[in-house]
């Protein structure tokens, strides 16, 4: 598939796309094809909103727990995968304990923005990002930047360092709007109960706009979008699977894989005397 002369939108999440799989990037951020949604998805957005509520004081934080478990069926109206067993019902008891037992944010932190949307430029691009929050610390008078995420402790491990700069790219608006740097960068892990914490390096800044700069030649650099098929991507992840030309392959091989696997699993078992 050819490139058009549409001009696409560029975020982090759109960038990060198009590195997973050109041709999800090019339907969603090209040809504006509308997100299929997902489980995930459902389940990060759903939380987000809870706590942008509690973050303008629309939701009480006594009240958190009682929405989220009210909420919850209305709001993931998505499968989760058969696979791992029990994954739905983890999910779901993993954000009842976070909201159950959330106490909210450091009482010396004053909140400045809440899901701020913002268009900045980075060298002579348009790049657009919604931040989280954005507080002060009124201890220091520092601000801080909190990005929250439902990722698990594995995932975001083998992925922190594209993840981080997401919480730059933030810094970067924070700079051009309040003319300071953010003095800490914070990830709230609200489905595992943990932050990610550290300090702002302004020699990073210089990396997150090579690393944006480089990723925007290759998009404009594209004549044909590949396909990368990967089974969890693309039957569990990818929000424009629907339109995607290679659906009904990759679904048929998924089928395949799936069977496959289990013919495997099972001749395992029977090799190894398993009942």
């Amino acid at each position: 598939m050819k490139k058009t002369e549409s001009n696409p939108h560029y975020s982090f999440s759109a960038l990060t796309s198009f590195l997973q799989c050109p041709m999800s990037f090019y339907l969603h951020n090209v040809e504006g094809v509308p997100s299929d949604g997902n489980a995930f998805s459902d389940y990060g957005s759903f939380c987000h909103k809870l706590l942008e509520d509690w973050e303008k004081g629309t939701i009480p934080l006594f009240a958190l727990a009682d929405e989220y478990e009210e909420g919850y069926q209305s709001n993931v109206t998505h499968a989760f995968p058969a696979f791992p067993k029990g994954m739905p019902e983890k999910f779901f008891l993993a954000g009842l304990e976070y909201f159950e037992n959330f106490s909210g944010f450091d009482e010396d932190y004053e909140i400045l923005e809440v899901e701020k949307k913002f268009s900045i430029q980075i060298r002579g691009h348009e790049i657009h990002g919604i931040a989280d929050v954005i507080c002060r610390n009124k201890k220091t008078g520092k601000i801080e930047v909190i990005d929250h995420k439902s990722k698990s402790k594995a995932s975001m491990k083998k992925e922190y360092q594209i993840y981080k700069k997401q919480l730059y790219l933030y810094a970067i608006y924070i700079k051009q709007e309040y003319g300071e740097w953010p003095a800490r960068l914070r990830f709230n892990m609200f489905r595992e109960g943990y932050w990610i914490t550290e300090d702002f390096d302004e020699a990073y800044v210089k990396e997150t706009e090579d690393w944006i700069e480089d990723t925007i030649k290759k998009i404009e650099a594209t004549k044909d979008w590949a396909i990368c098929p990967n089974w969890f991507f693309c039957m569990q992840l990818c929000d424009v699977i629907g339109s995607c030309p290679a659906r009904d392959a990759i679904v048929t091989g998924a089928a395949f894989e799936k069977k496959e696997k289990k013919g495997r699993n099972k001749k395992e078992k029977d090799e190894n005397g398993d009942a």
